[in-house]
């Protein structure tokens, strides 16, 4: 008779292994990515495994954002601003620490910006600066309360998946928060612009800062390329 022997292993015992294992399984991957030909997009195949290693099931963002990602770092000479850290943190670390690019993260949960930061160390990614930047209220909004005075005077890219589309405003802030360091020219790749507020703020953005759009769907998900012509 067949015996199942996961039934006999304890969940101490389990879980341990099981977070072992992912991290072998993201640290392949990210030197996979990281051996890569210079402006090379990794193949969705090779996003996959870095997700599968991530491990963050219904967050973290899906391989065709990741591929767009990819693409519009590729693109930039700047830096780079990211809204809300996560497995695209991972990916900019690799992909601008070969080209000497600058990230700035901006991450209000301490417990997923330490998360973030050690997966960073274990793999010897730098170049990536994980702000803890707690929600502040602006009066009609809330928004990230970045270290100003320590980032760069502009960037060329903005990676937008946060804050939270529950945050009063969701992600408009950006705009009124950093808008003056977002040169003509500077694009903001906005995630889940699908959603009602994600267009309605799309609608705000364009008339208040002459944004134009793009908008793309994919089989999991919408995402919008912004560009700043003005």
């Amino acid at each position: 008779m067949a015996v199942n022997v996961k039934k006999f292993v304890p969940r101490a015992i389990k879980q341990p292994v099981k977070k072992m294992l992912l991290r072998r399984q993201l640290r392949a991957a990210i030197k996979a990515i990281a051996h890569l030909p210079d402006g090379q997009i990794p193949s969705r195949e090779l996003l996959s495994e870095l997700m599968a290693g991530w491990s963050n099931e219904g967050y973290a963002a899906n391989p065709e954002y990741l591929e767009a990602v990819a693409g519009a770092l590729l693109k930039t000479t700047g830096p780079i601003l990211e809204c809300g850290s996560g497995l695209t943190t991972i990916l900019l670390a690799i992909l601008c620490g070969k080209r000497n690019i600058q990230v700035w993260s901006l991450e209000h949960f301490p417990e997923w910006r330490e998360r973030v930061s050690e997966a960073l160390n274990e793999n010897g990614l730098s170049g990536v600066h994980v702000c803890a930047a707690p929600l502040k209220d602006y009066g009609d909004f809330a928004w990230y309360d970045p270290p100003l005075a320590q980032m760069p005077p502009e960037f060329s890219l903005v990676i937008c998946d946060g804050p939270p589309g529950s945050t009063k405003g969701g992600r408009y802030g950006l705009l009124p928060i950093m808008g003056q360091r977002l040169p003509p020219g500077a694009t903001i790749l906005l995630d889940d612009a699908g959603r009602p507020g994600e267009l309605e703020l799309i609608k705000k953005w364009e008339l208040e800062a002459g944004l134009k759009t793009e908008l793309i769907k994919t089989e999991a998900s919408e995402y919008a390329v912004m560009r700043r012509s003005s």
